[in-house]
């Protein structure tokens, strides 16, 4: 083992002991702890795999929820991962904030101070409702991070926010699992959750989601350098990174959810240094589709077949516009099982098909669990 490896399983030591430390010494505030671990068995029941299989531990997390006032709150969550740096798990910081509501806010409003969600992702995550399973289609293929240092605003709509809410946050435009600042840019992220139909009682749990995100990659810059054969500076908006995303979910009373996921980027591909000029922008877009159909509509109360349900998820990728035949598809479709509290299971098929002439498709069949505390 090099001295680097040894070194970062100290560092993940150390941040266990330091998150075990908070968690003896917070009782004092009103604190919660709760933890998620997401394991599965993956099968590749693609031609030629020879039926390769695994056990997988993919991600288990401990949160600590403080309120340490009336007005004041923090979490922290801890992400343990596998890493490729060594042969093991990493601990690394998913959030680390505070959120203060002002007196004069009258409870409709707040800001949160640190590394924090960003609100598409974490909201369309709860849409999904299978992140134990597989990533929302901007999070899977790097649209965006899912988590930032940075500052925002949130207003509730309605009284509580029954009708949803306003936000608006200013990031860094770095990610969690890499967070140095290579210029002096930032990101600005608005977005908006609204429930058209909160007062009707079998369409409640509908919601809409909104997001216009404006940044730059995270890629060092030298104004004032000479750093092409023609003497042109690099600029923020060579290395762009603009997101408009849209989402929602119609849920019918507890029998039937119907969701999109809709997103389209435009990412600056830098320059050229040989000429000097400015690389055309990449235009790319994923689309999500999902539903759910829950047996407990059908089934009669506190039979096996109450806690079931079925589910179908088809995702569309264009990585570039310009080009044809370039992008994939995902296909999920299972079976998921919540037989209790705090613990779900699912038997799922997947199969990845590309357009590119000559490619093969990709299969597996996964069972996925959670377990939640």
């Amino acid at each position: 083992m090099s001295s680097e490896e040894k070194l970062k399983k100290i560092i993940n030591a150390l941040s266990l002991l330091l998150l075990l430390s908070l968690y003896s010494t917070s009782f004092a505030a009103d604190t919660n702890v709760h933890g998620r671990l997401y394991a599965d068995w993956n099968l590749n029941s693609t031609n030629g795999s020879e039926s390769a299989n695994s056990f997988n531990i993919k991600r288990a997390y401990i949160t600590i929820k403080s309120k340490l006032s009336n007005n004041t709150s923090v979490r922290i969550t801890t992400d343990v991962r596998e890493t490729s740096s060594f042969d093991g798990y990493s601990v690394i910081l998913k959030y680390g904030y505070v959120d203060w509501k002002p007196e004069f806010g009258n409870g409709n409003f707040k800001v949160r101070y640190g590394m924090q969600p960003t609100l598409y992702i974490d909201n369309m995550n709860k849409l999904w409702g299978r992140r134990y399973l597989q990533k929302t289609v901007g999070d899977l293929n790097k649209y965006l991070t899912t988590s930032d240092l940075g500052i925002g605003a949130f207003v509730n709509l309605g009284e509580k926010g029954k009708t949803g809410y306003l936000a608006l946050q200013i990031f860094n435009g770095t990610k969690y699992t890499s967070v140095k600042e290579k210029n002096k840019n930032k990101d600005i992220s608005a977005f908006v959750l609204l429930k058209p139909l909160a007062n009707n009682e079998n369409f409640k749990r509908s919601k809409l989601l909104a997001q216009a995100y404006i940044g730059t990659k995270n890629v060092t810059l030298m104004p004032g350098v000479d750093t092409t054969a023609t003497g042109a500076d690099m600029v923020a908006s060579q290395f762009k990174n603009q997101i408009i995303s849209l989402g929602g979910i119609l849920g019918y009373s507890n029998k039937l959810d119907l969701g999109f996921d809709a997103n389209f980027r435009t990412s600056g591909s830098g320059y050229n240094d040989i000429t000097g000029t400015e690389i055309a922008d990449k235009k790319s877009s994923g689309l999500s589709f999902f539903g759910t159909l829950y047996f407990k509509s059908f089934a009669k109360s506190e039979s096996f077949a109450d806690m079931l349900n079925i589910f179908g998820r088809f995702d569309i990728l264009d990585p570039n516009t310009e080009i044809d035949n370039d992008g994939k598809s995902l296909f999920i479709a299972g079976m998921e099982c919540n037989p209790t509290k705090g613990f779900k299971a699912s038997i799922n098929f997947r199969t990845v098909s590309y357009e590119a002439a000559g490619v093969d498709s990709e299969s597996h069949v996964y069972v996925n669990t959670l377990f939640k505390f």
